[in-house]
């Protein structure tokens, strides 16, 4: 039997981000942003890579 259900989540259950197709950053939420330990007006515009730890690929 397929039975449709819909879920409900709260937003802060997730860390979101967004960019543009350049990769800069154009949103993120407030969990986002205390993980990183910045505020959207440091992080908007610009590159995502910026939150990138150093040890990660490029």
């Amino acid at each position: 039997m397929n039975e449709n259900k819909e879920y409900f989540v709260n937003e802060e259950d997730f860390i979101v981000s967004k960019t543009d197709v350049k990769g800069r950053i154009t949103y993120c939420n407030q969990p986002f942003l205390k993980i990183v330990g910045a505020t959207q007006e440091q992080l908007l515009h610009k590159p995502h890579n910026i939150i990138r730890h150093p040890d990660m690929p490029r």
